[in-house]
């Protein structure tokens, strides 16, 4: 197994900057690290309870962006379908 430097220092990089993220997304939802080991139980339930809070007050505005894009999305297939059966006859 050879050790490439470059490669593990990269990755080292990756892992700092995704613990940085983390850590201020904890921190961003008044979580610290005593409080996920000392209750995790609670942890897990308030991530969750976020979480569901983040879906429902999202699902609202995909519903309504839905009733905009899905039909031009619909559309723009059909008339590409029909594209493509004009150049196969041709």
């Amino acid at each position: 197994m050879k050790f490439d430097l470059g490669k593990s220092l990269g990755t080292i990089v990756k892992l700092a900057v995704i613990c940085f993220v983390v850590g201020w997304l904890l921190v961003q939802f008044d979580i610290s690290p005593e409080a996920i080991f000392d209750n995790f139980g609670e942890t897990v339930r308030k991530i969750y309870d976020m979480a569901r809070g983040a879906i429902e007050w999202s699902a609202g505005y995909i519903v309504i962006g839905a009733v905009i894009v899905l039909p031009i999305w619909l559309v723009a297939v059909i008339l590409n379908a029909l594209k493509g059966r004009q150049r196969k006859s041709d």
